[in-house]
């Protein structure tokens, strides 16, 4: 009898076991056993969005989307309010691809434990400049490293904006949460799970940044697609400027089967639950005496004949002969910081000059024209980054500060 009760309650404690596994596994608290040849024991296509960053130079980003476009790969462009308003025109060739939707992130300082006050100024200040620029509302925000909290939540359930960012809970997957009691969803980015790589996000610059190649990033992209899903992050003034890392994106694209969708397919929500029982993931181990690259950035080869903006949509360029600069000419918005402070400068010191704003229906194909005598700008940017963009005496400036003004002044002989 004593034998026959020990067998029947060795069973029930079985099968309770296997109920307490299958509820694990559909809540995803822990994953069937993967495959080495696939994303699942049944071999699914894993899905897959780029996440693209930059808030400096646009010649990287301009040739990753071009990359991207040509393998219809989709993604969304993570930039700052002051990054559209300097380069609203670019970003509108960008967004003319239709590969990749803005997202705005504040990139100071993460979101996590910021007042509601504060986050809000910062996120209507975004969403606000991105309107006046670019003509859109973003569906997507973020800060630095992705990072989010209840307030961000709140902020974007008042403003309708639709998804935020996290910093990666789940290691190199990528988990769409959906509070209970908000109309948002969070996508929780993939993270690097190694110590080697510190734990940063499954991006370029974590690896660059930490003495890594992309022979390293590799070897856990291929742990990567054995996720349903997964999110390729890339600061593009290396993946999409430097040589072999913009290399490695090409060898990801190409050689490995990934169905790379929109941020709507990819955002289709994994877990719904309380606020209060999704996870926060503040690790951020970025300090400078751990960032180590292993080639200076500025020893690492450029991509040999990167797309320019202007080749991006196969746009045909007007036949504009300027041989010299001579007179003063300028290329600006009217509107930022920088421009106002020039005109304010040139009407000061009475200083006749031709002005192209960015409304203008050839204000690229001029631009373009005046560049061909200067391949880098002088002053703020080297790379034409800011407006305005001064051109005079065979001479060409981005940006308008003390040294430029100086320099004008030289030019002038004022």
């Amino acid at each position: 009898m004593k034998k026959k009760l020990l067998t029947t309650l060795f069973v029930v404690i079985g099968i309770l076991f296997l109920f307490f596994l299958e509820y694990l596994v559909i809540n995803k608290y822990i994953c069937p056993t993967r495959s080495s040849d696939g994303p699942s024991s049944e071999n699914q296509t894993p899905k897959a969005m780029m996440l693209l960053i930059e808030f400096g130079q646009t010649n990287g980003l301009v040739n990753m989307v071009n990359d991207m476009k040509e393998r219809n790969i989709h993604g969304i462009l993570l930039i700052n309010g002051d990054f559209i308003e300097e380069n609203a025109t670019v970003i509108k060739e960008l967004l003319k691809t239709g590969v990749i939707e803005i997202a705005t992130s504040y990139d100071p300082e993460p979101f996590w434990d910021m007042p509601y006050e504060r986050q809000y100024g910062i996120i209507t200040d975004m969403i606000d400049k991105s309107e006046k620029y670019l003509g859109i509302t973003p569906r997507i925000i973020s800060s630095r490293y992705m990072a989010s909290d209840e307030t961000t939540v709140k902020i974007a359930n008042e403003l309708g904006i639709e998804y935020i960012t996290a910093r990666g809970t789940t290691e190199l997957a990528t988990v769409v949460y959906k509070p209970q009691e908000y109309d948002v969803k969070i996508v929780s980015v993939s993270n690097i799970d190694v110590p080697e790589f510190k734990y940063g996000s499954f991006c370029d610059y974590s690896f660059y940044e930490r003495n890594g190649t992309p022979e390293d990033m590799e070897r856990e992209y291929k742990r990567a697609i054995l996720e349903e899903k997964f999110i390729g992050t890339s600061h593009t003034y290396i993946g999409g400027y430097k040589q072999r890392w913009n290399d490695m994106w090409h060898k990801f694209w190409d050689e490995y089967e990934v169905d790379w969708v929109d941020l709507d397919t990819l955002g289709t929500i994994d877990k719904e639950m309380p606020m209060w029982q999704i996870p926060i993931n503040k690790n951020a181990p970025y300090t400078p005496e751990k960032i180590r690259p292993q080639i200076a950035y500025e020893d690492e080869e450029n991509v040999t004949n990167p797309c320019k903006v202007e080749e991006l949509n196969g746009i045909d360029s007007v036949e504009i002969n300027i041989e010299k600069d001579d007179e003063l000419t300028i290329f600006h918005n009217n509107q930022g910081p920088m421009c106002l402070e020039l005109l304010d400068f040139l009407k000061e010191n009475d200083i006749e000059y031709e002005e192209h704003l960015t409304t203008d229906m050839d204000f690229g194909s001029q631009l373009n024209a005046h560049k061909v005598n200067n391949s880098e700008s002088e002053g703020v940017s080297t790379t034409y980054g800011y407006y305005p963009i001064i051109f005079v005496d065979g001479r060409a400036f981005s940006g308008f500060d003390n040294s430029v003004e100086k320099e004008l002044r030289d030019v002038l002989n004022l």
